[in-house]
Order: structure tokens, then sequence, then C-alpha cells
């Protein structure tokens, strides 16, 4: 292709492509306009704000959580984080009875039990959060309600 000043041109405007509709995101992303009246844009946005979420964020979530798709709130990101430090600490407890068995050859049963018990109501309730995050038909039709109930209101 021989040189040309007109490659380097940026009066004109770039030629849409002919498979992506104009306004598509090449990031894959749809963009999706919403009309709100004053008061319900003025009382959504105080409510993103109030916890520290950009109006498009918000947005997104609540699309999202319709549509069924993972949101981890602070409440069960808490939670999990205790359950995390829970097990640490098990763990950590675990590793001075075999340190101390290896030293003494003697086992320490009752502390033994002790452990094994908070290890199995720990992960009971570990087990308990993950299947209601991961339980996409569950967080759909949540999603489905919360729309239901909109329109039935």
């Amino acid at each position: 292709m021989p040189y040309s000043d007109d490659l380097f041109q940026s009066d004109s405007a770039p030629t849409p492509s002919p498979r992506r509709p104009q306004g598509a995101d090449p990031n894959g992303y749809k963009i999706v306009s919403i009309r709100l009246r004053e008061a319900e844009f003025e009382v959504f946005a105080e409510q993103a704000r109030a916890f520290g979420l950009t109006n498009n964020m918000a947005l997104r979530i609540a699309a999202r959580r319709i549509g069924g798709f993972l949101e981890i709130d602070s409440e069960t990101r808490r939670m999990l984080l205790e359950i995390s430090s829970a097990i640490d600490l098990m763990s950590e407890r675990i590793v001075d009875l075999r340190s101390d068995c290896a030293r003494t050859g003697h086992v320490d049963m009752k502390e033994f039990a002790t452990q094994h018990a908070a290890f199995g109501r720990v992960f009971a309730q570990l087990d308990a959060k993950l299947r209601t995050i991961l339980n996409g038909s569950h967080r759909r039709l949540d999603g489905r309600l919360m729309l239901r109930n909109a329109t039935e209101s």
C-alpha cells in the first residue's frame, strides 16, 4: 500500500463497523438507558451514595441480581472472613497438637475432640453459606421475585 497523508487525517469520522451496532461497547458491555422521574432519581442516587456506589454500579448490581449473577454483600463477606479466621486458628492449634505429639509421643485427645467439634461447626457454617451463594437458580428466583413484587405494588 503506497504512503498517503490521508491515513493520518483526523477530520473525517471513522466509519461504523457493520458488525457492531452503534453504541455497542467493544468490551462486550451493552448500554442500557433508563428514564426516572426527578424524585425517583434523587432517592435512587441518595441510596447509591449512602453505600459508596455510583449510579451506574448500583443499577448494574440490581440488574446482575435480577439475572441471578453472584453478588456478595458486606455481611456475607464479613461472615466468610470470620469463618476463614476460625479455620486458621483451628489449623494452628492442630499443628500445635501435632508438634506436642511428636515431642511427647502423647496426643491430647480432649483438645483434639474440641478442635474436631469446632471444625465440624465451622465447616457446616461455611457449607451452608457457600450453598446459598452458589445456588444460581435461587439467586435468579430472588431477583425475579423482586421484579414481580415491584410490578404488583
